[in-house]
């Protein structure tokens, strides 16, 4: 069998990258382009999904000059998720897609709530109700777009809305599928009627589900003249960035952890059968017939959040050495709440915003960045603790995505689960989501019969031990961070 040449491409929050990788692993070319999403007070987020295809196309372009594209075996498309994305009938996007983090529609969430009854969104689909999810953004569509929603063919994910546009077909994969609460039912893996009638839209918007690596279409003419992909290549359903880098870490069966450190973090636990918690995020894995929770808080974009405000271009090699050269024992009781647009699992607050209390004169910008770390690294465990009431225990995380280049922020990770955390980077450098997307072409091509094949993809890595004083010292933080939050969260708006 000739050696398969596998594209992966992901459409991130804040760009769009692609690789070509080999069958063993190795990556023969990556580019990536950025697209920087509209954010505007009060938690919205937009973004221009044409914008994701031209820059996909130009990635592609920068990609053929390096690797044979024409050649390619299969496609695999990733992407943030859940994210909104109104599909015209010629496939042309209608408005600004609504971004995942986007949280205007938190007077929608409760009154399809209400309209569900109690435990009524769990029931479906195993997942609370809350503006994060699909189903209150678009009802907030129905609501204050109704010209785009009634000329609407499809609401697309981001990556289903690349796959579109290589292969001509809609269509949802059950990763995000679950994550389009109360619109899916979990347990017929199937549409639900009952949940499309609380959020007011018809089942129609919805694409027809797939796994995600079933082959769905192929690249269309005109795909291949836009991005020099191979007309008739397969292109696969793909699947959500969060589920690809944990296929992309390798991390397969129950027992196993992820921590994917991209502009959102999340907290990934495979499951052989749902157990469904909805403090925390119910989804399903890619490649596999496996299930996944998540524990989701923000992470990459705090970072960025943060030299913005504070250290504008300062390179981020200078603010990790001031945290790390910093001694624990000065941080007092300085505690950072990286809240900046709501926060998901497992308090679930769409009003929670970020809180930074316990300064004292003798603290500079490196406590406050290492304050902010642990922040971050909290929010993991805070997700730990109610995965732990479930059985859930875990000896190693895997560390994967751009955030995880910081070291000083996998030990505070290690420090903060009482977990050694192993970093190996993804795929020769390429990262674990982009990893995850050639993986499930290339079980799509027949290339491989499972997700297994994902183990023989990784490097070594860097690990990581849990220190146990810092540990202990955590653990206050943790403590004092829980009532921090409770002592300043807001009341809801009626």
């Amino acid at each position: 069998m000739a050696s398969a040449l596998l594209v992966g491409i992901d459409v991130g929050t804040t760009g769009v990258r692609a690789a070509a990788f080999d069958e063993r692993g190795r990556v023969l070319a990556q580019a990536g382009r950025d697209c920087p999403p509209s954010i505007a007070a009060g938690g919205r987020g937009e973004a221009d999904a044409n914008a994701w295809w031209e820059a996909a196309c130009s990635a592609l372009a920068e990609l053929g000059a390096r690797a044979p594209l024409a050649n390619v075996d299969a496609i695999g498309v990733t992407g943030q998720a859940p994210t909104a994305v109104l599909i015209g009938g010629e496939g042309e996007p209608l408005r600004s897609a609504v971004l995942w983090f986007d949280v205007r529609a938190e007077a929608e969430a409760r009154r399809i709530d209400a309209s569900l009854g109690p435990g009524g969104a769990e029931a479906i689909g195993g997942n609370r109700m809350h503006a994060y999810y699909l189903g209150p953004k678009v009802a907030w569509l129905a609501a204050h777009d109704a010209g785009a929603l009634d000329r609407a063919r499809f609401v697309l994910e981001p990556h289903s809305f690349l796959v579109m546009r290589l292969s001509g077909v809609a269509v949802c994969d059950l990763s995000t599928a679950m994550l389009s609460a109360p619109l899916f039912d979990a347990r017929a893996l199937a549409w639900s009627e009952a949940g499309a009638r609380a959020c007011g839209i018809p089942t129609r918007l919805l694409p027809p589900l797939a796994r995600s690596h079933d082959v769905v279409g192929a690249v269309t003419r005109a795909a291949a003249a836009a991005t020099g992909l191979r007309e008739g290549a397969p292109v696969v359903a793909g699947g959500g960035d969060f589920a690809a880098s944990t296929l992309g870490s390798g991390v397969i069966d129950e027992g196993e952890a992820c921590v994917m450190l991209g502009t959102a973090g999340n907290l990934l636990m495979p499951m052989n059968t749902p157990r469904f918690d909805a403090r925390l995020i119910q989804s399903h894995h890619v490649g596999s017939d496996r299930w996944l929770a998540l524990g989701g808080t923000l992470c990459g974009a705090a970072l960025e959040w943060f030299r913005g405000a504070c250290a504008p271009g300062v390179p981020w090699e200078t603010l990790e050495a001031e945290a790390a050269a910093t001694d624990p024992r000065d941080m007092g009781d300085l505690t950072f709440l990286p809240y900046l647009h709501g926060e998901r699992t497992p308090v679930w607050d769409e009003r929670a915003r970020g809180v930074l209390a316990g300064i004292d004169g003798g603290h500079g910008r490196g406590h406050l960045y290492r304050a902010l770390l642990e922040g971050i690294a909290l929010g993991f465990r805070h997700c730990l603790a109610v995965a732990e009431e479930h059985g859930a225990r875990f000896t190693e995380v895997v560390a994967a995505n751009g955030a995880g280049k910081s070291a000083l922020l996998r030990q505070t990770l290690a420090d903060a689960l009482g977990a050694a955390v192993t970093w190996r980077g993804g795929a020769a450098g390429a990262g674990a989501t982009l990893a995850g997307a050639a993986l499930l072409a290339g079980i799509g091509a027949g290339r491989w019969t499972g997700p297994e094949i994902a183990r023989t993809w990784q490097e070594p890595g860097v690990r990581h031990e849990p220190d146990p004083r810092a540990h202990e010292r955590l653990e206050k933080v943790f403590v004092r961070r829980t009532a921090l939050y409770e002592a300043t969260r807001s009341s809801p708006s009626t």
